[in-house]
């Protein structure tokens, strides 16, 4: 039984230092009025940017930006107020700021467009949560950046 109990415990252990591995928790208190935390995952990085952003999006909060390491994919969260601000109205936003096409509804809420920079294509998906405006930006699908986006607290 004593056996049992010790090998047990040392299963927990592994899990628990293998689950850290894979994602550190971050935590954003005082962004977009409530702060929020997601899961950024081994090879992804976050930066905070309180004075500016990307896109020229009038975001008195600056910007928060996950990215893939050496990647092209991104998240950016942006305050959006829901006074007023739907989701069409944030992605033609973000989309007039990048010169990109014209939003289309992916049938999930979600707004999608391109944009051309230096010859290379990207697409961006937008979604806008409560007070919050993402821009998910990738030039290879969005798998990745939707399994973030679901650890989103």
């Amino acid at each position: 039984m004593k056996n049992f109990l010790v090998l047990m415990l040392v299963l927990v252990l592994a899990l628990t230092f293998c689950a850290g591995a894979q994602a550190t928790v971050q935590t954003f208190n005082g962004f977009a009025v409530h702060g929020f935390s997601l899961d950024v995952p081994a090879g992804w990085f976050a930066s905070e940017n309180k004075d500016s952003n990307k896109f020229d999006f009038n975001s008195p909060d600056g910007s928060i930006t996950i990215a893939r390491m050496g990647g092209a994919e991104s998240i950016t969260f942006l305050y959006a107020s829901s006074e007023g601000l739907y989701e069409a109205t944030f992605a033609e936003a973000i989309a007039g700021l990048m010169n990109g096409s014209d939003p289309v509804e992916n049938g999930f809420g979600d707004f999608e467009f391109s944009y051309t920079k230096g010859g290379e294509k990207t697409n961006v998906l937008t979604r806008h949560i409560s007070h919050l405006g993402i821009v998910m930006e990738s030039k290879s699908g969005f798998d990745d950046i939707l399994s973030i986006l679901e650890t989103l607290n």
